[in-house]
C-alpha cells in the first residue's frame, strides 16, 4: 500500500529537450518502469525501486515575444 509521500519532479528529454513533469509516489514494494518522449520516442526517465512515477505531462511554456518589450508604454 502506498503512503502519502508524493513529489512533483521535472525531467528533460535527452533527445529533443522537451520538458515533462511527473508525480513521484513512494511505495513499500519495488516498482520499475520508464517513460518515453511523445515527440521523439526517446526514454526520458527509467526507474527501479520503492517509488513509481505517474501523471506525466509536457510542461507548457509560452514562447518569447520578440520586439514587444515596450508594448503598452505610451510614447
Amino acid at each position: 500500500m502506498a503512503n502519502s509521500i508524493w513529489t512533483i519532479e521535472e525531467f528533460t528529454c535527452p533527445g529533443c529537450s522537451m520538458n515533462y513533469i511527473a508525480t513521484r509516489e513512494e511505495h513499500a514494494e519495488p516498482h520499475s518502469g520508464h517513460f518515453k518522449c511523445s515527440i521523439c520516442s526517446g526514454v526520458v526517465h527509467s526507474w527501479s525501486g520503492k517509488h513509481h512515477f505517474f501523471g506525466w505531462s509536457a510542461v507548457k511554456t509560452k514562447p518569447p515575444v520578440f520586439g514587444r518589450r515596450w508594448a503598452g508604454v505610451g510614447w
